[in-house]
């Protein structure tokens, strides 16, 4: 399934990813976050997550952020976020993204 992401709906995504894999590399900065990417530098051997988190920094490199997912990596994504609106209170703007992502991700591949 392509899908299109802005700058902000990728930022959510990580910072659902992050939380799954180590939420140690997420640090609170100002009004956003900050993500230590340095932790998977020295890896050679990366789970299914820290690949997607990989592309996903690799994706919002370019302008517009276009990403081929598979069926389960899209489903994953869709969980997580579901987990990260459940994890704390987030602004109207920031659950309705989040929400929007979730349909988007969970719609069947030949609507999108």
């Amino acid at each position: 399934m392509n899908l299109r992401f802005n700058q902000d709906e990728l930022i959510l995504l990580i910072v659902a990813l992050v939380r799954a894999i180590d939420p140690a590399m997420l640090t609170a900065e100002g009004d956003g976050f900050s993500v230590d990417f340095d932790r998977l530098s020295a890896k050679t051997d990366f789970s299914s997550d820290e690949t997607l988190l990989l592309r996903l920094r690799e994706a919002g490199e370019g302008t517009p952020s276009t990403m081929t997912l598979t069926s389960s990596e899209a489903q994953r994504l869709a969980e997580l976020l579901n987990r990260l609106e459940i994890l704390r209170s987030w602004p109207a703007d920031v659950m309705a993204m989040s929400r929007s992502l979730r349909s988007r991700l969970s719609a069947d591949p030949s609507q999108v």
